[in-house]
């Protein structure tokens, strides 16, 4: 945990503003507050759209919304509407104090409220402005979708992951919860230390363009590779070349089986008690297996794990380093003991909630102290933030960029 004899975190010092809503924006911006950015929320008078979003109470410490507070751990909000001609020449002398913009408005809505990066880039020449869009930005890496507005759904479906989850003669089907969205906050983020990386040798800032449709592409990019390379698709809800590779039925509930390579799969073999399967020719490498699970494989599986409760499905499998776990249930998650030792669900304080339980940083280090959770903000609970920046920004141009 942070104490005042920690480690420094890693990015103590940097100054990031946020311009988002909903989710891939804020989850960029909230890992970036865990290692220790100051992250300024500048949000109009209605707030991020997610404080809106139930649940929600209300007490004499404030509003709170269960969802927004998931997102926007240990940030700061201030007011400032740059729809409006005075804030937005708050918001322009603002950044000559700043490292890092992340930003998920509409693609072109900064530039035509006179904030393109260009502009922003004369102001301050090492900001770095990070955005985050459905398809792209205007004046990074333009193509025709480029306008078309996107939330998590249209990107799972755009980048063929709707036709690659699921199982095969079923209609398409995304992964229930918002897969690209959160992605793209995290390769934002990373982006993020790329650019403040390179700004090191470099002096100065950049545009990085986020692409949710990019980003789904990148996450399917198993299927993208199969169908290079073959021209067909694989089955959904398989991999073509690693067999079995699958979720599998026991007594009491379901067992996950990964087999990949002829030393695994002859491992495999033996528990089940099929050691003759080795020598099938139908079943000689992962491909054949993926092809004849249905028709061969996954009803041998089925016979031996049907017949044996989860425990002991595992503990053969175990035993013979056979890569297997249990199926749990988000519900298991909170019970189990590894979660609980790697803190990947932490509580995060809330004035007005008590506490809100969400997943936690994966990343884990020796040269930085654990996270900390800090509260999300109340709306607009900093806007005095804007005054002392816009004092470093009246010392001079860059000061603060530079000295970070």
């Amino acid at each position: 945990m942070a104490t005042p004899d920690s480690p420094q975190l890693p990015l103590s010092g940097v100054r990031v503003l946020a311009l988002e809503n909903f989710v891939a924006g804020p989850t960029a911006s909230m890992l970036l507050a865990d290692w220790g950015a100051e992250v300024l929320k500048l949000e109009p008078a209605g707030g991020d759209s997610y404080r809106g979003f139930p649940p929600i109470e209300t007490s004499d410490e404030g509003t709170s919304s269960v969802w927004f507070t998931r997102l926007n751990r240990g940030k700061k909000s201030a007011l400032l509407d740059i729809g409006t001609e005075d804030d937005r020449a708050r918001f322009l002398e603002l950044i000559r104090s700043v490292d890092v913009i992340v930003q998920n408005l509409r693609p072109g809505a900064l530039g035509r409220l006179g904030l393109d990066y260009a502009r922003l880039h004369e102001i301050n020449p090492r900001l770095i402005q990070v955005s985050i869009s459905g398809f792209g930005q205007p004046d990074v890496a333009p193509g025709p979708y480029t306008a078309m507005p996107a939330f998590d759904l249209i990107g799972q479906a755009m980048s063929g992951i709707a036709y690659t989850s699921g199982q095969e003669g079923d209609p398409p089907a995304p992964v229930g919860f918002p897969l690209i969205d959160t992605a793209a906050g995290d390769w934002a983020a990373t982006a993020t230390l790329l650019a403040l990386f390179q700004r090191e040798r470099t002096g100065l800032g950049q545009h990085i363009d986020v692409s949710m449709f990019d980003v789904g592409m990148h996450l399917n990019e198993y299927a993208i590779g199969a169908y290079g390379w073959t021209g067909k698709a694989p089955a959904r809800g398989r991999l073509p070349s690693s067999a079995p590779f699958e979720l599998v039925r026991a007594r009491d509930g379901y067992v996950a089986v990964a087999v990949s390579g002829e030393p695994i799969f002859a491992r495999f073999c033996t528990v089940i008690g099929r050691p003759e399967l080795v020598d099938d020719p139908r079943l000689a490498n992962g491909t054949l297996r993926s092809q004849a699970m249905d028709t061969i494989l996954l009803p041998i599986i089925q016979e031996w794990t049907g017949g044996r409760d989860v425990d002991e499905v595992l503990e053969a499998l175990g035993a013979a380093g056979v890569p297997s776990s249990r199926v749990q249930t988000v519900g298991d998650l909170f019970a189990d003991p590894h979660v609980a030792a790697r803190r990947m669900i932490v509580d995060v304080p809330d004035p007005v909630l008590g506490a809100v339980r969400v997943a936690g940083n994966p990343l884990k280090s020796t040269g930085f102290p654990a996270l900390d959770p800090q509260p999300a903000p109340q709306l607009g609970a900093h806007s005095d933030l804007i005054d002392s920046w816009l004092g470093d920004a009246t010392a001079g141009p860059n000061d603060k960029a530079t000295a970070s």
